[in-house]
């Protein structure tokens, strides 16, 4: 995931308290994330969802576009 990507889809919702609480999670989660440059498959849907598709789940944790493949295959 970008890490970049991560840093606009917060700065949609003004700071990461703003972000984190639209989210339903933490700001020490959020910040950990942006840390790290990882974001779980569950906030990424999250931000999805929360966005309106601004920013979308599979480029926030491109490994879903993998999984999703997988399931649709099985």
């Amino acid at each position: 995931m970008s890490n970049e990507l991560l840093k606009q889809a917060v700065d949609y919702f003004g700071n990461q308290k703003k972000a984190a609480d639209a989210l339903g999670i933490t700001q020490p989660t959020l910040n950990h994330s942006l840390s790290t440059g990882v974001v779980s498959a569950e906030v990424a849907l999250r931000i999805q969802k929360a966005t309106g598709g601004k920013f979308k789940a599979v480029d926030l944790r491109p490994s879903l576009k993998r999984d999703f493949v997988s399931i649709s295959v099985a």
